[in-house]
């Protein structure tokens, strides 16, 4: 059984496939968090309702072959799902869940069906052991709480197979050696994106107040920073001040972002030093838009860019080394929302595949393009 279907991109002449073709949406969880099992490719994805908060968790083949629904979740959301997605080791399935108000990780093996449940909410599993990053969900506290519990709320580290977990940095621990400290000692400050680094040695966070209270509370300028920590909960690092979508280069040492540089208008795509806060870019061939994002070995950047109000969204492939810029696929783009549809592409841990949502049906839908 197979919802496959192919096709070729009308401006790019790109074979594109088509993975699922559900009447509900199909969607992976994000542009830095590979669905495919390191195993066998296989790969985990969610399933769900327009504005639903509940969905499915499924498992298909790498060629869309035999997908099924693996187990039900009552905590998703339009863009991610229920951030379904491999431990390292590709026995099992991680995805977030919720059971009377409390917040679940839950994972299931995809062959045995053994399962299980930890309290704790789910963001990245690590690429090199079965431990969790997550932070503080304060948009489960009241606007006071969000300033009064700091030294409570922060970013964590769990072990998958006993559900123990630890703070590794506090949002009180980031202000302290904020250089506004005492400036936003009174603002509602939080943590987000929490990310491991490619060999799990450490986690990258954001440190921020904005969208949710910068302007609504008049906290401005605004505060949104990248601080690192290492996996034991040493080494708390403020990298410095950056635009949109942070992750990590693939060496380590870096992370990518869409920011300004120098004289350059808009945004760039930026590499910035985790140990100095130098930055530099990462190429001069495009600008820094939708999420971004380095193939496994640190060649190529596949960038997405959409104009929602003209109806059509791209992906575009950079050779970092040649400077060449490829336009891979031209995408009918219905709702580029968060209660929508974003592309967010997504590398395959071999490189040879990249990953994106589309509604251009109607309904999200999953669709690979092959990569030399």
């Amino acid at each position: 059984m197979s919802e496959m279907i192919q096709f070729e991109d009308r401006v790019t002449g790109r074979q594109v496939t088509q993975l699922t073709n559900g009447e509900k949406r199909s969607v992976h969880s994000y542009y830095d968090i590979p669905p495919w099992s390191k195993a066998d490719n296989r790969i985990a994805y969610t399933r769900l309702e327009a504005g639903a908060h509940e969905g499915e968790i499924w498992v298909m083949d790498v060629d869309g072959g035999n997908p099924r629904k693996l187990s039900d979740t009552r905590s998703v959301s339009a863009n991610d799902g229920a951030h379904a997605q491999w431990t390292p080791d590709g026995d099992r399935i991680c995805y977030q869940d919720r059971d009377n108000g409390t917040s679940l990780i839950a994972w299931i093996n995809p062959d045995t069906g053994e399962a299980a449940k930890h309290e704790g909410d789910l963001r990245m599993v690590s690429p090199a052991a079965n431990h969790n990053a997550f932070h503080s969900s304060i948009g489960r506290l009241p606007d006071h709480e969000v300033i009064e519990k700091r030294a409570e709320c922060g970013i964590y580290a769990q072990d998958l197979d006993s559900g123990e977990f630890k703070m590794l940095a506090s949002v009180e621990d980031c202000r302290q050696i904020h250089p506004r400290k005492d400036e936003i000692a009174d603002w509602h400050l939080y943590i987000k994106h929490s990310k491991w680094s490619p060999d799990g040695s450490r986690m990258m966070f954001v440190f921020t107040n904005e969208i949710r209270f910068a302007d609504k509370y008049v906290e401005l300028p605004r505060v949104k920073d990248i601080y690192v920590v290492n996996a034991d909960g040493t080494g708390l690092k403020r990298v410095g001040e950056f635009g949109n979508h942070p992750l990590w280069h693939p060496n380590g040492t870096e992370i990518l972002t869409n920011s300004k540089f120098e004289d350059r208008p808009g945004n760039s795509l930026v590499l910035t030093s985790v140990e100095t806060g130098e930055n530099r870019l990462a190429t001069d061939r495009i600008g820094g838009f939708g999420h971004p994002s380095f193939s496994p070995e640190g060649s190529k950047i596949v960038v997405d860019h959409v104009l929602a109000k003209e109806g059509y969204g791209s992906l575009n492939l950079v050779d970092v080394a040649s400077g060449r810029v490829e336009h891979l696929v031209q995408i009918r783009v219905i709702d580029h929302s968060h209660v929508g549809t974003h592309l967010h592409p997504v590398w395959r841990q071999d490189g040879k595949q990249i990953m994106y949502a589309s509604d251009a049906t109607g309904t999200a839908q999953l669709c690979v393009i092959d990569i030399e």
